[in-house]
């Protein structure tokens, strides 16, 4: 029973514990997705302390949106640092862990911090071929 219930009590201080972090990681994503990038920044200096204790989930939210916070204030080099770590540990993650735009974002700006050009958007190559002559299609329907 003594046992029992020392258990009960760490796995609630535990699990307050991770809630925090994932509330201080959530304050980080809120205050930028409303552009609110020094608040944003701000909140990963609070919470930066926390970072071996968040699940891979939180890690990769924090990581991307601390680096996209930099990225738009303009602190190229905290910006890289996050980004990197943020890329990769979304690659061995869900898609679903960021919004696709986010993800989009976090690319380019990776790009750009790394120099590297950005691509032009490809389009499913298409043969045009110009259109008949009235006379080519008179003389098709006439073999017909």
């Amino acid at each position: 029973m003594k046992y029992g219930l020392l258990t009960i009590a760490l796995l609630g201080l535990f699990s307050v514990g991770c809630n925090g972090v994932g509330r201080q990681v959530k304050t980080t994503v809120e205050r930028y997705e409303v552009g609110n990038y020094n608040a944003a920044a701000r909140a990963c200096y609070d919470v930066s302390d926390a970072e071996d204790d968040m699940n891979a989930k939180a890690r990769v939210r924090y990581f991307v949106h601390c680096g996209l916070a930099h990225f738009h204030l303009g602190n190229r080099g905290e910006a890289l640092d996050y980004l990197k770590v943020g890329v990769q540990e979304y690659g061995a993650g869900r898609a679903n862990w960021l919004k696709p735009g986010t993800v989009d974002e976090a690319y380019k700006a990776l790009d750009d911090l790394e120099g590297r050009p950005r691509e032009r958007p490809r389009f499913p190559g298409r043969i045009s071929r110009p259109s008949p002559t009235i006379e080519a299609r008179q003389q098709e329907a006439e073999e017909l």
